[in-house]
């Protein structure tokens, strides 16, 4: 608590439910703004009579305001509270279970011991035992202490430390790297529970002066302390001090590290991952979605991130997975494993939470992890992906099994799009796992009914893009997902760890299409959304949303499929004028393989077949011409089945194969698409998937500089 001076120096925030009212502290006028159940002190220029009107953002004059507070990252700051809670519950969960190992694996040593004794006192060694006992309790506290070492978890030891027999709180720290005025680090402290210890990081003087007056008006100087420096040194600086981890005044590695830099957090991730615990959760915010989430900086792209974005409708989310590789393969270098939990993008920036594991043996992975994408960016937006290596399971001698590592053969792309015949380029190395862990995200789902709205204002946008996140997983959004499987889920949810996902699982079917860029390669009507998923589940294959955009499909049904539906949309709904399409675009190349050419060319096929036959095996022209007269005959027929031919074993083989899109039945039905749009969470009521910006220029404001 604060002291009596320092109470008077920092008076008490206003309730919630009133319009904070300016207040003075050393002669300066502040205006206090509140987000969460944490405020910042805003200074109020008491020298203009005159308020200047607001000026736009971009302009570079609303510098002033954006360095005390930015409302647009407001739904950011909402989903890192949430995400860190449950990161906390997970961690303590963890921690206390490894005191408990630990007491009793010390336990059982001193019982050992202590039948020892006794069996050598029944033995008649009364004289030998108080020596022997004296030594053996020594020998207890060395194997007490070895039991015990400057852990970087900050887990084992915290817990297991016990004064007049109760246990003291798990050590839980925090670092907000990139601080400004403290406004995450200060809901952190009011709205984790678990926190024990949060460090408020900036370069800027003049930011931590704002960073010390916040903490003092918050109450928070117990568990919040600030620190001025650059976040790399104060990082690296640590790696000294888990030697020490009895001395109060050290910190240690950290649990959470939160990154939200102005730009790129590529030049922190070294740092970052070399300053998180064993199991921590890494925090990355990334603004330069000009620079991942397109080609127009290749080159910085991939200095800073090791790969190149594509120029398709889903770049963002290969921003994402070039970001998530960065870390990876930064990780990797220190024998470190990680599996992302959270992956969003969010209007004009990304968030990712990964969680970080020492283990070499899981970094052997990352190479199966990893892909390249063949993009026709140019032509018909079709894509390839392209793993660089396969990891196998093979059995060993024992019985027992063990992971495999092999080459993967390239390239799985022709120089030519298969479907339009225009180029296709190269994206990658990006990360090729899943986005996300949906135990954690229906962990961060289940506390959305338990909070108030007027706390956190995002509530519905938080709700509606972490629901459409977890809906991207093909397996959860299957209505026929098996009954054992959402029983697992559900015992999952009542546990408060969060399940690890398989380390070397990869991603079966990335990316979405975007129907609007469909339709537009054809110059056709956009086709609605329910139309195209049903007639994808009309033909057996599985579609959900992508969080990135509206308007979006991920599906596992193939690139020639998905575009014999839009074939079949243009002929059966929306035709199009002839010429519209002109020779060498992209659209002329995917309209040149409808089915009415397809069945054309398969039934010639078949009667140069007849007649080459014919003439091999004729005997006499009267022979030769009522063969030829009998092959023209059946061409006319209803009879000519498409998969007809004379070679048995050639047919057995196309019984076996999949039929050829222009054979497939496309039924439009909408009703079936609406029926499969939403998983059996989310369909019981609408939810917020895209909501418009809820201002004009809505994006990053001017960089604010500090003094």
């Amino acid at each position: 608590m604060a002291s009596p001076q320092e109470a008077e120096a920092a008076p008490a925030p206003a309730p919630a439910a009133s319009t904070p009212k300016p207040v003075e502290l050393d002669g300066k006028q502040y205006e206090p703004v509140k987000e969460g159940l944490a405020y910042i002190l805003k200074p109020v220029d008491t020298h203009d009579s005159a308020k200047p009107a607001p000026k736009p953002r971009g302009s570079g004059m609303e510098q002033q305001e954006s360095v005390f507070y930015n409302p647009i990252q407001q739904f950011n700051r909402d989903l890192s509270v949430l995400a860190i809670k449950v990161f906390s519950e997970h961690f303590v969960a963890v921690a206390r279970d490894q005191a408990a190992i630990t007491r009793s694996r010390r336990s059982r040593k001193k019982n050992e011991k202590k039948r020892k004794r006794e069996e050598e006192n029944d033995g008649g060694n009364e004289r030998e035992v108080p020596k022997k006992h004296e030594g053996e309790g020594q020998a207890v506290d060395a194997d007490a202490t070895a039991v015990l070492p400057a852990s970087n978890t900050g887990t084992t030891m915290n817990t297991d430390n016990q004064t007049n027999g109760e246990t003291r709180p798990v050590s839980f720290k925090i670092l907000d790297a990139l601080s400004a005025t403290g406004l995450r680090a200060l809901r952190y402290a009011k709205e984790v529970p678990a926190a024990t210890r949060i460090v408020s990081n900036d370069l800027s003087a003049t930011a931590i002066e704002a960073i010390k007056l916040n903490i003092k008006y918050n109450d928070v100087e117990s568990i919040v302390r600030p620190n001025v420096g650059d976040a790399r040194a104060y990082l690296y600086s640590l790696q000294g001090e888990e030697k020490k981890p009895h001395d109060e005044e050290k910190i240690g590695r950290f649990d959470v590290i939160d990154l939200d830099p102005y730009g790129t957090a590529a030049p922190f991730l070294d740092a970052a991952i070399q300053g998180l615990s064993n199991g921590g959760l890494l925090c990355v915010t990334c603004t330069d979605a000009g620079v991942f989430a397109s080609t127009g900086y290749l080159e910085k792209a991939y200095s800073l991130y090791g790969g190149i974005s594509v120029r398709l409708p889903h770049g963002h989310e290969v921003g994402l997975r070039l970001i998530i590789n960065a870390i990876a393969t930064t990780a990797a270098t220190y024998g470190l494993s990680v599996e992302p939990l959270l992956s969003l993008s969010i209007d004009y920036y990304v968030r990712v939470f990964v969680r970080v594991y020492k283990s070499p043996a899981e970094v052997k992975f990352l190479s199966g992890n990893t892909m390249l994408v063949y993009n026709c960016d140019t032509g018909c937006g079709a894509w390839t992906t392209q793993y660089l290596s396969h990891t196998k399971l093979r059995p060993n001698k024992s019985g027992g099994s063990f992971y495999y590592y092999s080459l993967a053969q390239a390239p799985t792309s022709s120089p030519l799009c298969k479907h339009c015949g225009f180029k296709t380029h190269l994206g990658g190395p990006m990360w090729g796992g899943p986005l996300h862990n949906p135990h954690f995200i229906n962990k961060i789902l289940n506390l959305l009914p338990e909070l108030d709205p007027e706390t956190y204002q995002t509530l519905d946008r938080i709700e509606g893009m972490l629901m459409t996140a977890l809906e991207e997983d093909l397996d959860l959004s299957d209505p026929f997902h098996s009954s054992e499987a959402a029983q697992k889920e559900k015992q999952a949810e009542s546990s408060p760890l969060i399940p690890r996902l398989p380390p070397h699982q990869q991603e079966k079917y990335p990316f979405f299409v975007q129907l609007s860029s469909l339709s537009k390669v054809l110059h056709a009507q956009t086709i609605p959304l329910n139309s195209f998923r049903g007639a994808l589940h009309g033909l057996g294959y599985r579609t959900t949303r992508s969080h990135t955009k509206p308007n979006s499909v991920r599906t596992d049904a193939p690139w020639d499929v998905i575009w014999e539906v839009m074939r079949e949309w243009v002929r059966q709904k929306a035709p199009i004028k002839e010429g519209t399409l002109k020779p060498g675009t992209p659209g002329a190349g995917i309209m040149k393989k409808d089915r009415s050419k397809y069945e054309a060319t398969n039934a010639l096929s078949a009667l140069r077949r007849e007649i080459s036959e014919a003439l091999e095996t004729g005997t006499d022209m009267i022979d030769l011409s009522t063969k030829v007269e009998a092959a023209l005959y059946r061409k006319g027929s209803a009879a000519l089945a498409p998969t007809a031919a004379p070679d048995s074993s050639a047919s057995k083989k196309d019984e076996e194969e999949k039929p050829h899109p222009s054979t497939l039945n496309i039924v439009f039905d909408e009703s079936l698409g609406r029926d499969f749009s939403t998983t059996a969470a989310s369909s019981s009521r609408r939810v917020a998937r895209y909501p418009m910006n809820p201002g004009e220029n809505w994006g990053p404001m001017s960089r604010a500089f500090g003094h």
